[in-house]
């Protein structure tokens, strides 16, 4: 399993989501209703791109990896050893082979925003939440929940 590239990030999710987009692609989309499916999964696969669900928590570590065949999966986060709460595993299209982060109320793509190439248009994604669960109250601090996405050709 050769990892061709890695990148961790604090994160605060908008609208309770993120976008994984193909940089050079215009015609991203994402939907507008968000259905049952997609809140269950967490996440909706458009035409090219990701849409990624967050839970209740504005904060959030994300961790990209992008390897040049599938990885062995893990049960845990590396970093606190706690257990996923959830995993999935989908088939993506980025047409151009690159993709960057955006949020919904930002939707144009930064000029100097992270870029990531993948060594395949057609990829498979893994991604991996670990939640707080619980009750949360705004008012004190909380753990940011984490979610990784690894990457891998189709």
């Amino acid at each position: 399993m050769a990892l061709l590239g890695r990148a961790n990030f604090a994160w605060q999710s908008d609208y309770g989501q993120f976008h994984v987009i193909d940089t050079e692609d215009t015609g991203f989309s994402p939907p507008v209703t968000i259905t049952p499916e997609m809140e269950r999964r967490g996440l909706h696969v458009p035409e090219s791109g990701l849409v990624i669900y967050t839970q209740d928590c504005l904060q959030q570590h994300i961790r990209i990896a992008i390897h040049g065949s599938e990885p062995a999966p893990s049960a845990a986060e590396p970093m606190r050893g706690r257990a996923w709460t959830r995993v999935e595993t989908v088939r993506a299209r980025f047409p151009y082979r690159t993709f960057t982060l955006i949020s919904p109320s930002a939707p144009d793509v930064l000029p100097c925003g992270p870029f990531f190439a993948l060594p395949a248009s057609d990829v498979m994604v893994r991604i991996s939440w670990m939640e707080f669960e619980g009750s949360r109250d705004d008012s004190l601090p909380v753990e940011p929940d984490v979610i990784q996405l690894e990457f891998w050709p189709a």
